[in-house]
């Protein structure tokens, strides 16, 4: 199906051609006309579906055809400061040339520069507790928004939001069109979705939508030789941009300064450098100064590069949903990506437990110079067992 067939806006229609956006995704081929016509919308999809745009052309559509657009209509919540730039960017692009105004409210930024154009806002982005915070200082009012949208729902759920989420909605006025966007059902957003949607559209794209699309590879490697291994793939198996997810700020430091050493291109980030710093380091992997990123979790999830040819799990990851999330920033948009997890003796129980959990077995790559020896694996297994087999005894 084509947008065309919408009957969008004309300037809407125009922005996605500019966006190269012509075709709908599956999800947002079910979630359009639904939000369209004014209904509550229970979206799960997997990263990289197009969520963003299946909630966002509608509410714009919506706000366009609007009898008077002269208030705050719409309030959209986010996850995280970075999901929160990324969407106001999305957003922007689709309303070039309307007269309607985002204000965005997130941790790092000034008060007084995301209050300016408060005032004159349609649509504001926020995280919740720079939104509860302008709230509780009643600097804003929310008794006009007629649309909440909640994305990365599962995400905010994780983080701890839950109570804050409910502050929020309760401050919204109960006659509203609710929209709730996730990359996974949980049984805590059934429960919100029971409370606080009114007779849903249900949309569930399942996740074999995106996992042709992904290489995943595991790579087992002595924990010394991780390094090595890492600028092995870099100079011989990735000719593109990658991100590193690795599981501390330490190890983030660390692979950067190896990185820069040997002389490729990388910049770090982590939660605890400035706002603005983290942004300037986003826009110049965005325009390929930079080509490897190495990142803590703070980006795992939402943040979109479209063309990012691979991503390195420096570890393994602690959960299933992590992995899933992480390898999410590849392969997107119908492009292909690469997916490489490093296991060392130490991990590999961890990896197996994994696996199990995600139903699939990942493919080994055995074809690098730093392959781990089985003896390794098998003196690393043999000592876990002791260690069990000691605190067994003790607790006895």
């Amino acid at each position: 199906m084509n947008f065309s067939a919408l009957k969008l806006d004309k300037l809407l229609t125009a922005n996605l051609e500019k966006q190269k956006l012509s075709s709908l995704t599956p999800v947002q081929e079910r979630a359009i006309p639904a939000i369209l016509e004014g209904k509550d919308c229970l979206a799960i999809a997997p990263t990289g579906t197009g969520k963003t745009e299946a909630f966002a052309i509608p509410i714009i559509q919506r706000l366009k055809t609007k009898v008077t657009t002269s208030r705050l209509s719409i309030l959209i919540l986010l996850p995280t400061r970075e999901l929160c730039i990324q969407t106001q960017q999305r957003i922007t692009n689709l309303i070039d040339g309307m007269d309607l105004i985002i204000a965005s409210f997130y941790g790092g930024g000034t008060y007084e520069s995301q209050l300016d154009v408060y005032p004159e806002a349609h649509m504001i982005l926020a995280t919740p507790g720079r939104l509860l915070d302008f709230i509780d200082q009643g600097i804003i009012n929310l008794k006009t928004i007629d649309t909440l949208v909640i994305d990365e729902f599962d995400q905010l759920l994780d983080l701890g939001f839950a109570a804050d989420i409910n502050k929020i909605i309760n401050k919204l006025p109960a006659e509203r069109q609710s929209i709730f966007s996730s990359a996974t059902k949980t049984v805590e957003i059934e429960k919100f979705v029971r409370k606080k949607l009114n007779n849903p559209v249900e949309i569930i794209i399942d996740e074999t939508v995106k996992k042709g699309q992904i290489e995943e590879f595991v790579l087992y490697v002595d924990k010394n030789d991780k390094k090595s291994l890492l600028r092995h793939l870099l100079e011989n198996r990735i000719s593109g941009q990658a991100i590193v997810f690795t599981r501390t700020v330490h190890a983030v430091e660390r692979i950067e300064t190896d990185l820069n050493r040997n002389g490729i291109s990388c910049s770090a980030l982590y939660g605890d450098k400035s706002q603005q710093k983290r942004e300037e380091i986003i826009a110049k992997f965005r325009q390929k100064e930079i080509r490897v990123l190495i990142a803590t979790d703070l980006l795992a999830r939402g943040v979109d590069f479209p063309e990012l040819e691979a991503i390195i799990n420096y570890e393994v990851p602690d959960s299933p949903e992590l992995y899933t999330h992480r390898i999410g920033r590849t392969g997107r948009s119908e492009a292909d990506g690469k997916a490489f997890t490093f296991c060392d003796a130490e991990d590999n129980e961890k990896w197996i437990k994994l696996q199990l959990s995600l139903k699939r077995q990942i493919r080994i790559d055995d074809q690098h110079p730093y392959l781990l020896s089985w003896e390794k694996m098998l003196s690393s297994s043999q000592t876990s067992a002791r260690k069990g087999s000691s605190k067994s005894r003790k607790r006895r």
